[in-house]
């Protein structure tokens, strides 16, 4: 196993540098950075489009104040799955930077604590719906947290507590549009909902992906996909989430009248994957069960793009400033 990013630092080395090695081990800021950027920008630009049709897109200072609450929620869920998996990961994941304790709980929770301030800051001044988006998104992960006070239970079902996780998706996609349109929540046209599904799709997508392991890595103790659905299973049913999220997207895509060029991306994307799919499927092997979970990445970030590009480019994009 090779060293992590916080192999070569002990307890008397600067909590930043230990802080930046958690960081990167956990929650890469660049790699959350691009993928907050692009569904925040396919989410924006789909809201607007619906509520506003025949306006050009644009970003402002909402989609700033939008985007950074995503982040810091997105970082608030990673230091709550943390308290919640603690001390499972002692057990399986010794060498992480948490497990070693150079970074702590009680240091991470501060500075959950300070994300989620951020979040009801910049949600409170774009507006009672935007906050109110907020608020129901922030009660969701609470239960997360609390693992719905049906955490043994739900345990006992790994695909029903893993499914019960990615519901909060749909949510943060109805917060985009709370901050996008002004509107409630509740307020949203039928085709962005439609739309707010695939979000949770892509990231089931994700989460299948990354739990696929070759059957000599698989870990006594420890769930994954493969021990659920079997050695190439996992890697099937992230083929038929592909499916799927291809689908729902290429019918939104039709609603808004988007060129052949948007269909001839999502094709492109879907067979780029196709490729890690069949990689793994016939040379199984530590290496090519990994790369379903790059894969699963490139299609995360490069689907929202595609929508997000292509709206700009059927209805324009204005400078912020104008």
């Amino acid at each position: 196993m090779s060293a992590g990013p916080g192999a070569a630092l002990t307890l008397a080395s600067p909590f930043p540098r230990r802080l930046r090695a958690y960081l990167a081990e956990r929650f890469p800021l660049l790699g959350h950075g691009v993928l907050i950027a692009a569904y925040y920008s396919s989410n924006q630009f789909l809201a607007r489009v619906l509520t506003a049709p025949g306006r050009p897109m644009r970003y402002d200072l909402s989609s700033l104040a939008g985007a950074v609450t995503l982040f810091c929620f997105f970082f608030h869920l990673r230091v709550f799955d943390e308290h919640k998996d603690y001390h499972d990961d002692c057990l399986h994941y010794p060498e992480r930077v948490l497990q070693r304790g150079l970074v702590s709980l009680a240091q991470l929770r501060l500075l959950g604590g300070g994300a989620i301030a951020v979040e009801l800051v910049l949600a409170a001044v774009n507006g009672l719906p935007a906050f109110i988006a907020l608020l129901v998104a922030l009660a969701f992960s609470l239960l997360m947290l609390r693992e719905f006070f049906a955490g043994a239970w739900l345990r006992r079902h790994f695909l029903l507590y893993a499914a019960s996780h990615m519901l909060i998706m749909p949510l943060l996609s109805l917060m985009v549009f709370s901050f996008a349109t002004g509107r409630f929540p509740w307020q949203a046209p039928a085709w962005f909902w439609v739309y707010s599904w695939v979000g949770f799709c892509v990231t089931s997508n994700w989460e299948v992906s990354r739990k696929i392991r070759a059957p000599a890595d698989e870990i006594e103790g420890v769930e994954s996909y493969t021990r659920v659905f079997g050695t190439y299973g996992a890697a099937y049913v992230v083929l038929g989430i592909r499916v799927l999220d291809t689908g729902l997207v290429a019918l939104v895509g039709h609603h808004l009248g988007l060129p052949a060029s948007f269909y001839a991306a999502l094709v492109a994307l879907f067979v780029l994957c196709l490729g890690g799919f069949l990689d793994y499927r016939f040379r199984t092997s530590r290496a090519s069960a990994k790369r379903m979970e790059l894969f699963a990445g490139i299609y995360i970030i490069a689907f929202d793009l595609i929508l997000a590009f292509e709206i700009g480019r059927r209805f324009g994009i204005v400078a912020p400033w104008r």
